[in-house]
């Protein structure tokens, strides 16, 4: 094992692990969130959490905050619908399991694949190809209560997911334009002005949502931030920027063909397994049959 692989192994764990972490800890903050204004508040804390690690980083590793207006443009992009992407992503942990929903969201790995495919003429293989097809099974899949094992499928569930799985496809898309444009220059100042933007928007949106509600309902200060809750703000937060740090460091270590299949396929493995343990979900072998079948797509589509 030579030196950078001995270096690469640990930070793709590291990568599986917070991936896992993030998925998981969204469904016990949702379950404390009571309202709309409530969701734009955890998504607005966690930004700005994740955001301080960015940061962290940045003054060590770059020692400059400077970063040229296209990456400004895209992280402003990316963070207002990063803080979409985690709104919808908590509704539909409401009204769906969250072994399915993470799954689902991680289907937006095709959007980057349709994107250099028709920007920048990438051949599809025969691995995505088949990625694909059982993409599009696999969606079928989730909308059979025979196979997932719900009493019924929740048309908002699947909206919700759906609108997620769009806006985290766009988010890859927007990270990839800037990356190809900069050689991937600035990485760690677009982590910070990304989850600013992130942080900013969702503030912006609890506040609006906030001023529509009557005083008597809304939250104190005091009891949103229980200790609970403020453990799982950091542990979000600093999940969701370590998985994007280690991704950015396994760039330059480790084979884009090894890193995404393990990542994206690994991560909502470990969502599986934790809605099982910690939440009690039931899963049949079918349910479990159709997660694995989407897991194998989303290996496929990244070789």
């Amino acid at each position: 094992m030579n030196s950078s692989t001995a270096i690469a192994m640990p930070l793709l764990v590291l990568a599986i692990l917070m991936s896992g972490i993030y998925a998981v800890g969204l469904k016990p903050a949702n379950s404390r969130c009571h309202s709309l204004a409530e969701l734009q508040l955890f998504n607005g804390c966690f930004s700005a959490a994740a955001m301080t690690g960015a940061l962290l980083y940045a003054s060590i590793s770059a020692k400059t905050l400077y970063i040229p207006p296209l990456g400004l443009l895209c992280a402003a992009i990316f963070g207002v619908f990063f803080s979409i992407c985690v709104f919808t992503n908590l509704k539909a942990l409401e009204e769906g399991p969250l072994s399915l929903t993470t799954l689902i969201v991680n289907f937006s790995l095709i959007f980057p694949l349709i994107y250099s495919f028709c920007f920048l003429h990438e051949p599809i293989s025969l691995f995505r190809i088949v990625g694909i097809v059982l993409l599009v099974i696999c969606m079928l899949l989730f909308t059979n209560p025979k196979i997932t094992g719900e009493k019924k499928i929740s048309v908002k569930w699947i909206a919700l997911a759906v609108t997620s799985m769009l806006c985290n496809g766009l988010l890859s898309v927007i990270s990839k334009v800037y990356a190809m444009a900069s050689e991937n220059a600035y990485a760690p100042q677009y982590l910070v002005y990304s989850y600013l933007f992130a942080t900013v928007t969702s503030f912006v949106l609890f506040a609006v949502l906030r001023s529509k509600q009557p005083v008597e309902k809304r939250i104190k200060m005091k009891t949103f931030f229980s200790h609970t809750m403020l453990l799982l703000i950091v542990l979000i937060g600093f999940a969701n920027f370590g998985l994007n740090l280690m991704v950015v460091l396994l760039a330059t270590l480790m084979d884009g063909a090894i890193v995404y299949p393990a990542v994206q396929g690994g991560g909502p493995m470990i969502a599986v397994l934790g809605s099982r343990i910690f939440f009690g979900e039931q899963i049949s072998w079918k349910k479990w049959a159709a997660i694995l079948l989407g897991i194998v797509a989303i290996v496929l589509l990244n070789l």
